[in-house]
């Protein structure tokens, strides 16, 4: 039986990715106070322009995209509004406010340019729309002590970050050349690469829950150049920071064992550097992962998991009871006991330590988005840089164990040799419990019963279990190794 060209094509067509539909709130451009919103057609009824972009990708770089191709106007993303409030629907759209770059800008056609003031609760298609305005109207014109808390809502903001940049870069003798990309966008947070007619520039600003990048990431250019971006300005009323692009690729667009190998031993290098400064960085706000701290949060920790467990609703994995739970958290006591034994100094380390953090060229690397730095066991940031590395290796264990190879030889310097073999055995496991200690959802009475937090903590407590079982039977208590077979 012969098969048509159509069918041939449909059967081997790539499946399309899965994508968002976003309704344009795209107020007019700056000079002209976003006092007008382009809608479809000049009367009654009223709709907004609609973009698709990727699904679980950055939106305002993918909004600022869509915009430009499908309008053919240059725009910046100011935040998604709240509309909560509005219905109680399930597929109630999805909006992003916006902003026009450039005055005397043109409808597209078919499209115009109306006065906000002329709207009312039936003028649009769908009344959603109208809640959807007032409600971004309201976060756009906050009092001015509420404006300060979320600068990035205002109309404006963005002329005034260049003004503020072009003047902090006259001395360097570098000038904006206009051509940017906003990467992350909301009342709070900024993230921007603007280019010069030198090296390009990232500006990034953060808000509640991460102020402390802000320190953070300070104090870590002060301290470790090289190692980290460089600062050149900062910007304290908006907790922003200005620094120089690093040269190089991140390490998820190269794939070179060579690379992931000369990480592992920059790595070694920053936290060998950092031995001594760890109470700097405490002070900078880094999370207090030490081994003391860690041995105080056990028991809290494990007497929360056995609610969680209890509260799972899918029978399968099966739900870990509470006699095991006992038996993993005296288990995860044993192992913190030899670690401590070990006396391995504390040093910096990163908790969100994946390949897009990571910028590497030939002569260096440097290490990005330091929101989860923390203080405590140098191992533990390694483990998290190898749980994505055996996912883009397909579980290959020969480059595994050459970046493990790489990391502890420069780690032979400070610390015996079988040291290093004893603390790169426990790392693992204390890499998960770690991680899930430094999680706020399971000290917040409300948030860890939330269905997502809930599952995600199950899981974390699982791989424990699994980290558990890995170690070896002569590295074990004999109250691990009887779990091991009982499980």
């Amino acid at each position: 039986m012969s098969t048509s060209t159509a069918e041939l094509n449909a059967s081997t067509a790539t499946p399309r990715r899965p994508t968002d539909l976003y309704r344009v709130l795209l107020l007019s451009p700056l000079s002209k106070s976003g006092d007008k919103l382009l809608v479809a057609a000049k009367r009654p009824p009223l709709t907004l322009p609609c973009v698709e972009i990727p699904k679980w990708e950055r939106v305002a770089e993918n909004m600022n995209a869509a915009v430009r191709k499908r309008y053919g106007m240059s725009a910046i993303c100011l935040f998604t509004p709240d509309v909560s409030d509005n219905t109680t629907d399930i597929d109630c759209p999805l909006y992003q406010v916006m902003v026009a770059r450039e005055d005397n800008c043109a409808p597209p056609e078919e499209m115009y340019w109306l006065p906000i003031g002329s709207f009312s609760d039936q003028s649009f298609a769908d009344p959603q729309d109208f809640s959807a305005i007032k409600n971004a109207l309201r976060q756009t014109s906050e009092p001015q002590n509420e404006r300060a808390e979320r600068p990035f809502a205002k109309l404006g903001w963005l002329e005034e970050l260049l003004c503020w940049i072009q003047h902090q870069i006259d001395p360097h003798g570098l000038r904006l050349n206009g051509e940017l990309r906003q990467l992350n966008a909301s009342p709070t947070f900024a993230l921007l690469r603007l280019e010069t007619n030198g090296p390009a520039l990232w500006f990034k600003a953060v808000g509640k829950p991460n102020l402390r990048e802000f320190s953070i990431s300070i104090v870590l250019a002060k301290l470790f150049p090289g190692f980290v971006p460089t600062i050149i300005a900062t910007h304290p009323v908006w907790n922003g920071w200005l620094a120089t692009e690093s040269p190089g690729s991140t390490l998820e667009e190269v794939w070179d064992a060579c690379v992931w190998e000369r990480t592992a031993q920059t790595l070694a290098e920053l936290q060998i550097a950092s031995i001594n400064k760890t109470h700097d960085l405490l002070d900078a706000g880094c999370k207090d992962l030490t081994i003391s701290f860690l041995v105080s949060v056990v028991d809290p920790f494990f007497e929360v998991m056995p609610v969680l467990m209890e509260r799972q609703q899918k029978a399968s994995p099966q739900p870990l009871d509470r006699e095991y739970l006992q038996t993993l958290a005296q288990q995860i006591k044993e192992v913190l006991s030899e670690w401590a034994d070990l006396d391995i100094p504390d040093t910096l380390g990163h908790l969100d330590f994946n390949p897009g953090n990571i910028v590497c060229s030939a002569d260096q690397c440097v290490f990005l988005d330091w929101a989860e730095a923390f203080v405590g066991p140098p191992f533990l940031t390694l483990e998290y840089s190898r749980v994505h590395l055996t996912k883009q290796d397909h579980g290959d264990l020969t480059l595994d164990s050459a970046v493990k190879f790489a990391y502890a030889r420069k780690w032979a310097s400070e610390l015996a040799a079988d040291v290093v073999e004893k603390a790169q055995v426990l790392a693992p496991i204390l890499a998960v419990f770690a991680y899930a200690a430094a999680q706020e959802q399971w000290r917040d009475g409300a948030a860890r019963f939330d269905p997502s937090s809930a599952a995600y903590l199950r899981a974390l407590t699982r791989r424990m279990q699994k980290e558990m079982w890995r170690l070896p039977q002569k590295t074990q208590h004999p109250i691990a190794a009887h779990c091991s077979k009982s499980w």
